[in-house]
């Protein structure tokens, strides 16, 4: 009877609630299929079975809690930018960027096999599989006009979220040059460090990528997909790309700077 006297407030509280089981049935899925993704490679494994699965169950199931508590608390975000529409179900382009960002644990574990169990052609492929997601997402949202603030704000984080947390691992299994991990994290550093003095004067997100920004992600995914493929033998040229990787990352700073400054001018102007 409350909400019939109140259509407008029902008709909002339907919507929550089609976006919440949207997002919970998203992330289930997910979370059903990279449990039973790992469970075979530690079949092919065996070593892994006991071991890496178990703490494995553990961080995914903590992660993808983690995750759901704060996409739920924030669903008000996922409104179009367009147009300010509220959406009522997690959008194609949205669940690619939540694929990207659940593949964390999964990853992460198997970079942790990988340099006692061999496990680095499967951590090079799936490495590849969710790096290569970054390129459709944004793609996707666009062409179907279903660009998303939530989807702007995941797809940014995810980004660096994962790149610095893979190049960590990498680099203390030694896969990874310690300088070049250093130069991904000052780049993510810089970049919270940007977004953050924008909040404060701007009081709201506003994500925000470059041209080199994207250049240089690109570069590091697909140098963390050749590291991870060291087990097969890679020519010495991989250096080369270490050190093209790093001038990219170097160029975004200064354009993240460029942009930045101009961000700050734009704020302070009448």
């Amino acid at each position: 009877m409350l909400f019939d006297s109140h259509p407008v407030k029902s008709y909002y509280v339907s919507m929550e609630t089609c976006l919440r089981k949207s997002i919970i049935t998203t992330l289930a899925f997910f979370f059903v299929i990279e449990m039973i993704a790992f469970f075979i490679i530690t079949l092919l494994f065996w070593a892994l079975q006991s071991r890496y699965f178990l703490g494995f169950l553990v961080f995914h199931g903590l992660f993808f809690t983690g995750l759901c508590i704060f996409l739920l608390k924030y669903q008000k975000f996922f409104y179009r930018i367009k147009t300010g529409e509220q959406e009522t179900t997690v959008t194609a382009a949205n669940k690619i960027t939540l694929f990207r960002i659940t593949m964390l644990p999964f990853l992460g574990s198997l970079t942790l096999a990988s340099h006692r169990y061999g496990t680095g052609p499967v951590l090079s492929a799936a490495a590849a599989l969710t790096f290569i997601t970054d390129f459709f997402d944004g793609r996707i949202a666009r062409a179907k006009g279903t660009e998303s603030y939530m989807g702007k704000i995941l797809d940014s984080a995810s980004d660096y979220m994962l790149l610095v947390s893979i190049a960590a691992l990498f680099w203390y299994f030694r896969l990874l040059r310690l300088w070049l991990f250093l130069l991904i994290a000052v780049r993510l550093f810089y970049n919270v460090v940007i977004q953050l003095v924008l909040y404060f004067i701007r009081k709201k997100i506003h994500p925000q990528t470059t041209s080199f920004g994207k250049i240089s992600v690109a570069a590091i995914m697909i140098l963390l997909v050749l590291e991870a493929a060291k087990p097969l033998g890679l020519p010495v040229w991989i250096r080369y790309l270490e050190f093209t990787a790093a001038i990219l990352i170097a160029a975004s700073i200064i354009d993240k700077s460029i942009y930045f400054f101009g961000a700050l001018r734009e704020s302070s102007s009448p």
